[in-house]
């Protein structure tokens, strides 16, 4: 349950609730935090999820998710939400400025909260 206070993955969630409850009430942020800061937080937010996922799974509270599973999670969001999504709905755009903020993401979640 530690790994789920981190106060990054506290502060980060808080903020995409912010922006997800708001967006839902029909207020927009500047378009840079309504299309970039979700994306840029995408991978810290869901790699403490799947770090406190595997602790409790392997039953050992200092186990850290490897780079490897950081390169697999920016892939996969890469496939999901910027090549397969685009060509089946409207709603989603490929963009490679938001593969940019997966990696700074990631890069982010490996120094500080994969420990």
């Amino acid at each position: 349950m530690k790994t789920l206070l981190n106060r990054y993955f506290v502060a980060f969630s808080f903020v995409w609730l912010i922006i997800f409850i708001c967006t839902k009430l029909g207020f927009y942020f500047y378009w840079p935090i309504q299309y970039y800061l979700i994306d840029l937080l995408a991978v810290p937010i869901l790699g403490q999820l799947c770090l406190w996922w595997m602790r409790l799974i392997l039953q050992k509270s200092t186990y850290t998710l490897s780079k490897w599973n950081i390169i697999l999670l920016i892939v996969g969001l890469t496939l999901i939400f910027e090549i397969y999504l685009p060509t089946k709905n409207a709603r989603y755009t490929g963009d490679y400025f938001d593969v940019f903020m997966y990696i700074l993401g990631g890069l982010f979640f490996l120094k500080y909260m994969n420990r």
